[in-house]
């Protein structure tokens, strides 16, 4: 791997701001978890069903259950294209190996990435949420270090107010996405 100063940098400061995403086993089916991360909602797949539409969103297992992942696992860095006015996240469902840098690159103004469905033994910068993220505008970069399995849900608001979500799944060493 080459360490070029922005690399050495972005992952100083995502190692820094993730600390607590560090697990000893990375198994994702987490006993203990009640933030749904392990997949717990039920979908029908019935079009239309609000509540059941509501909770596949809010649920990262779920969600991602429900799209084609992009591989982008064998990848040191995948970047995001963050575009309000064009669908939001580009790619918006995608499965990465750990220790992969996640670039969020902005083409518009939104807020800076904010959790909603992560597994339990990881913090998202301090436990921020969609209240205290900081906006953000065209060309600006975040990127963060994620390194527990598991599936994660995050949003972003536009400029209007308007969420729009991705998601992904860090999978284990040795994981394919066929499970």
């Amino acid at each position: 791997m080459e360490w070029t100063r922005r690399r050495v940098v972005g992952t100083t400061a995502a190692v820094a701001a993730i600390a607590g995403c560090l697990g000893e086993d990375g198994n994702d089916a987490d006993p203990d978890s009640s933030n749904g991360a392990n997949g717990s909602a039920e979908s029908d797949g019935s079009d239309g069903a609000d509540e059941s539409n509501e909770t596949t969103e809010r649920n990262a297992s779920a969600a991602l259950e429900e799209v084609d992942l992009e591989d982008h696992t064998g990848e040191e860095e995948v970047t995001i294209t963050v575009d309000p006015e064009g669908g939001g996240f580009e790619p918006a469902a995608f499965e990465i190996d750990p220790e992969t840098l996640l670039v969020w690159r902005w083409e518009g103004s939104s807020t800076e990435p904010y959790p909603i469905d992560i597994p339990e033994r990881c913090i998202w910068d301090q436990e921020v949420d969609e209240e205290t993220v900081e906006e953000r505008s065209s060309g600006d970069e975040f990127d963060r270090l994620f390194t527990v399995p598991g599936a994660y849900r995050y949003g972003s608001r536009d400029a209007d107010g308007e969420e729009f979500t991705g998601g992904f799944r860090v999978v284990e060493s040795g994981e394919n996405d066929g499970e």
